[in-house]
């Protein structure tokens, strides 16, 4: 039995084919013009969430490395103000054998004294130190002046006091890796007792006990020895930082190339198929062109 095809579903299947091939030829052009096989999920489904995972990735791999060098600038500022300590105790520790000598008058140990409360003001100033407004040594009391210092009749430091705490600040390098990027002040300047020596030796000799002053040198070396190991810690982690933001630019150097590779298109065999497809849209007008020609009068 022969099917009958009237002229209206003949037109309609010829429209409908005209319209899938100049949609087909859109998507090819638009394809060429960005170089891209997938402009939007519709494309290819698979392959946008594909691309999305990756751009996700992509992103997290960047906040990972935000948060390495903000870390780095401040590991580097709070190791460079320690540096600068140590070197103020190296200079109380050449201070403290000259007034503990016995060819040095009580004359000598007052100005020598006088040296060494200085050093203190400096020391507790670098104890004090802040960056962008935030205090390098107050804990996660940012905003906290963490030493605070108690005053003789004189105007001298007598005591000082951490108002931080001992709090971490940490921030996330790593999908399931995090980095302390603070030394709170009481571990740094208070455990080592670094404060109360150097007042103790600056009125000792101002006192002319030498003896008692020279029973500080051991506390002045350890408290040294401390400001060396916190130099030393912030320093090897710094040096973690930049093994670790290597690595993120190694990955986001293999994301891009697996991008490229899902999301770019081949342009020449792009052109290919859009030639293809307008042979056969040519094709489908000049079918179409010749039904659309033929009369009534050519079936009488």
């Amino acid at each position: 039995m022969t099917t009958r095809v009237n002229l209206e579903t003949f037109i309609n299947t010829t429209l409908t084919n005209i319209q899938q091939s100049t949609s087909q030829m859109s998507k090819l052009q638009e394809q060429i013009s960005t170089g891209k096989k997938i402009n939007r999920p519709s494309d290819e489904p698979a392959g946008a969430r594909k691309i999305l995972n990756l751009r996700s990735e992509d992103l997290r791999l960047d906040q990972f490395s935000s948060n390495i060098q903000t870390a780095t600038q401040s590991l580097e500022f709070g190791e460079s103000v320690l540096q600068n300590t140590s070197n103020m105790i190296q200079r109380v520790q050449e201070l403290t054998m000259q007034g503990v000598s016995d060819t040095v008058d009580q004359n000598g140990r007052n100005i020598i004294a006088s040296e060494i409360n200085q050093l203190l003001e400096s020391v507790l100033q670098s104890a004090n130190s802040s960056r962008s407004g935030r205090y390098a040594f107050a804990g996660t009391k940012t905003t906290t002046v963490p030493f605070e210092a108690t005053r003789n009749s004189k105007g001298e430091i007598s005591t000082v006091t951490y108002k931080g705490n001992r709090e971490k600040i940490e921030y996330q390098i790593g999908p399931a890796t995090t980095v302390q990027i603070n030394q709170p002040g009481d571990e740094v300047f208070m455990d080592n007792k670094l404060f109360d020596t150097i007042i103790k030796i600056r009125d000792n000799l101002a006192n002319g006990t030498v003896a008692f002053a020279r029973n500080e040198l051991d506390n002045l070396d350890n408290a040294f020895n401390s400001i060396l190991n916190s130099i030393a810690k912030s320093g090897g982690v710094t040096s973690t930082l930049e093994l670790v933001d290597n690595r993120i630019a190694d990955t986001k150097l293999s994301l891009k190339d697996v991008l490229a590779s899902t999301e770019s298109a081949d342009i020449t065999e792009l052109v290919l198929k859009l030639k293809e497809q307008e042979n056969i849209f040519q094709a489908s007008l000049a079918s179409g062109a010749l039904i659309f020609r033929t009369s009534i009068l050519d079936f009488l």
